[in-house]
């Protein structure tokens, strides 16, 4: 089950927000845009005043922050006035606080000009800079909001054949963004789920199924089928919900327990009899406990089918030549038409030579019968070693979490993850939905043995602990432990934990925390950079920081209970992100003038919060929701701050 994240996000009103310069394009491409919008039914706010003022209103800045999309139409007067830029500045704001997503559509204006305020793009801007020399600081501002949206992937109006064209690609794009689910699947990747895709659009729109079941084995396309399904029948629930917010389409994705839809029901509530209920799961007994109406069982790809879907990733799309057509059929019968199976090991035979196919066919051999894992494994096998270690931490730790946070934890002084990323996502082993890392349980699972396999009698020589039993023994016992590297322990998993004071002494390679509770000795952890310890309502201390002199974030958000300072933040010169929302239990924040790194400081619903004594100057975001700071504190030094937030202070 995909979990909820813990940032505030506004309350979306509108789809789409339009940005653009009436005098520019208000009576061709702006409004053919938003005609196409609308059509769609999308919800679009556009702001079509010939006459604006200097200052935006606060229901338009309103406006681009309830927006799930800003559109932004670049042309070259758009830096004209202050009044697009402003509006830029907001909406950039947005994206890198809320996660918005920006669009940048370049007409009749190159993208470099935007970028670097050049060209006839540049000459407007540079009257605009005359106006406004005063407030240097203003326009820094919006010289940094031009580079950063210039440097968005969007569409350049010199690269479309023609207008229609342009409005076509943009509006499409929209709608596939559009997505609230999973990520949109292609129609090319549905081989062979045409019947099954048939029957359930029936099924769904008959009277007498309201929960419908999709029963099957892992990587056997359950969540594709119903990921489609959202797709293709959510436009008639989308529309409909306008009139009916109670009519709905919800899916609950690889359902393990009967408590788990249980729990999310009691949140959403009672719906509207036309609504309906689309359940995947392995386990049959749980869509029987939940006693949906129908179930559909799905069944392994055909020969034929299979194979089509194993050549759309090893020839992209084309048929296998000659020399390739016993190969395809020997790896497809291995496979047993797993799709899966077939699109991992296609993507990591895709270009490769007859002699390297058969290498591969060779290793499936050595067993009588072969498993979906080891089928699986051949991939994993040809990865180098920073790119196997990054499959494993996603495996054993970050599925579902943000690319960017998890190529800032994996990277090192001289590696730089990125490229190991954009290549799992290339060989299938992983795929991305707006930006979030999400992994079959497949090779969750396969990635996880392969850790267990590193020592099987003993977990102190596991490169990565994330199953509690075996954090327990580790912890407890101070067995050795040299090889961990990361810990990640589900406090819903554990009533109680008791450490030895000495159990982090050897784990002087520790990189990744994120555990329930802990305590440790008196050795330094110079190669730990992130620790993460939300929401834990028993916990009553925290280890001593000053041990962890690299350490770039700390997360405690709801460290409802903690009973000492944070006296030992002072000294993390290091420290980039420290997020504390939710902390109730202190009301002073012991920041020094050595936080010299310090750029984002969440310190929202932090109850008795009275006063923040210093900041550095390196601070770009301050949030204070929800505090009772008396004494505010000096801000004039903070040239960098782009985020203040004092709801509800």
């Amino acid at each position: 089950m995909a979990s909820s994240s813990s940032s505030i996000t506004p309350e979306l009103e509108h789809e789409v927000f339009l940005s653009f310069r009436c005098e520019d394009t208000p009576r061709n491409f702006t409004s053919h845009l938003d005609e196409a919008f609308r059509q769609k039914n999308i919800k679009t706010f556009i702001d079509d005043k010939l006459n604006r003022g200097e200052e935006i209103s606060p229901s338009l800045l309103k406006a681009i922050e309830h927006s799930k999309i800003s559109v932004i139409i670049f042309s070259k007067g758009y830096a004209s006035s202050s009044w697009c830029p402003k509006e830029l500045e907001e909406i950039i704001k947005c994206k890198n606080t809320h996660d918005q997503i920006v669009i940048p559509v370049f007409y009749d204006v190159d993208p470099s000009d935007v970028r670097n305020q050049i060209g006839d793009f540049g000459k407007a801007f540079a009257e605009l800079e005359k106006r406004f020399m005063s407030d240097s600081e203003m326009l820094q501002r919006w010289r940094t909001a031009l580079r950063d949206a210039a440097n968005l992937s969007g569409y350049d109006s010199k690269n479309s054949r023609n207008e229609a064209t342009l409005v076509k690609d943009v509006v499409n794009d929209v709608w596939r963004k559009l997505d609230y689910n999973s990520s949109v699947v292609p129609s090319k990747d549905l081989v062979g789920l045409e019947s099954s895709i048939e029957e359930i659009e029936n099924l769904l729109c008959s009277k007498s199924v309201c929960k419908l079941g999709i029963w099957g084995i892992g990587g056997i396309e359950k969540t594709t089928l119903a990921g489609d399904e959202h797709l293709n029948h959510g436009f008639t629930f989308r529309r409909k919900s306008f009139i009916s917010r109670r009519k709905v389409l919800i899916v609950f994705d690889d359902v393990k327990k009967l408590e788990q839809i249980k729990c999310l029901m009691g949140v959403f509530g009672n719906f509207d009899s036309d609504s309906r209920i689309i359940i995947t799961t392995k386990d049959k007994h749980v869509l029987r406990n939940y006693e949906v109406d129908h179930i559909h069982e799905m069944t392994r790809l055909s020969s034929h089918n299979a194979l089509q879907l194993f050549a759309l990733h090893a020839f992209k799309g084309n048929p296998p030549t000659e020399d390739y057509n016993e190969l395809s059929s020997i790896v497809v019968a291995y496979t047993k038409c797993v799709p899966l199976a077939l699109k991992v090991l296609g993507s990591f035979l895709f270009k490769r030579t007859k002699r390297e196919w058969e290498s591969a066919l060779k290793n499936l051999r050595t067993s009588l019968y072969v498993d979906v894992h080891k089928v699986l494994k051949i991939s994993y096998d040809r990865l180098n070693d920073k790119e196997k270690a990054a499959f494993l931490d996603i495996a054993c730790f970050f599925k579902g979490y943000k690319r960017d946070l998890i190529e800032a934890i994996l990277n090192a002084r001289d590696f730089d993850s990125h490229i190991s990323i954009h290549l799992l996502i290339e060989r299938c082993l992983i795929t991305t939905s707006f930006d979030t890392i999400r992994m079959h349980d497949l090779l969750v699972e396969m990635g996880r043995e392969i850790v267990r396999q590193e020592s099987i009698d003993d977990p102190g020589k596991h490169s990565r602990l994330w199953d509690p039993n075996a954090i327990f023994l580790v912890l407890k016992y101070n067995m050795r432990a040299r090889a961990i590297r990361s810990i990640c322990l589900d406090m819903f998993e554990v009533e109680e934990l008791h450490l030895n004071p000495k159990a982090f002494n050897n784990m002087q390679n520790l990189r990744f925390l994120k555990i329930y509770e802990f305590k440790h000795g008196k050795k330094k952890f110079v190669n730990l950079k992130h620790i993460d310890i939300s929401h834990s309502k028993r916990l009553c201390s925290i280890p001593d920081l000053s041990l962890m002199p690299n350490l770039e974030s700390l997360k405690l958000e709801d460290y409802t209970n903690l009973l000492e300072s944070f006296s030992s933040i002072c000294n993390l010169h290091k420290l980039v992100i420290l997020n504390l929302q939710g902390c109730k239990s202190f009301d002073n924040l012991p920041i020094s003038s050595n936080c010299q790194s310090l750029r984002v400081v969440n310190l929202s619903n932090c109850s008795n919060l009275k006063e923040v004594l210093y900041l550095p100057n390196t601070v770009e975001e301050l949030y204070l929701d929800g505090t009772v700071i008396k004494e505010f504190p000096s801000i004039g030094h903070l040239f960098r701050l782009v985020t203040l937030s004092l709801r509800k202070c």
